[in-house]
């Protein structure tokens, strides 16, 4: 599945944020909320293509 979607300005600077963190507690946040939105981002895109 390829995808030239680009990421949110907020998911950029949540993975950047990932990258920055030594805890790995706050590191697994920070991609989290990158992968939750971009799930919610695929779900509305399905169901609009519907």
């Amino acid at each position: 599945m390829t995808s030239n979607r680009q990421l949110s300005p907020e998911c950029t600077a949540h993975l950047e944020q990932a990258l920055a963190e030594t805890d790995p507690a706050e590191k697994d946040f920070h991609v989290r909320q990158v992968l939750q939105a971009c799930a919610a981002g695929q779900l509305s895109d399905e169901t609009e293509a519907e």
